[in-house]
């Protein structure tokens, strides 16, 4: 009897420990993608003059920044708008596949909006 509640209590352990790597793992992507959406936002303000003249992000830094997400992200993506260019106002939207987490629909994504 004593060895069926440990074996219970065992199979509890690993389905705690299975679910607390999903969270973790979860955890880890969303701090990727926040962190690289600010950059982005960042690299827009370091160059505003030239980002609000073209209401947009050379291509050749977004090409690259859209490989940096795919290479951090799995199925990641990177969205940049400029709802308002006159104001100086930029949208970024970093996204990627989540396929650990059965709410999450398959996908995730941040989005952060300011003024550069």
């Amino acid at each position: 009897m004593a060895v069926l509640v440990f074996a219970i209590g065992l199979l509890g352990l690993a389905s705690l420990q299975s679910l607390t790597l999903q969270s973790g793992q979860s955890a880890y992507y969303r701090t990727q993608a926040t962190n690289i959406a600010y950059e982005v936002a960042d690299f827009s303000r370091v160059n505003r003059s030239a980002v609000i003249n073209t209401c947009s992000i050379p291509a050749a830094v977004l090409t690259g920044w859209n490989n940096f997400v795919a290479a951090q992200l799995p199925a990641g993506t990177l969205t940049v708008a400029f709802p308002d260019c006159a104001a100086g106002q930029i949208t970024v939207t970093v996204g990627w596949g989540e396929t650990r987490i059965a709410d999450a629909g398959g996908a995730e994504s941040v989005v952060i909006t300011t003024r550069i």
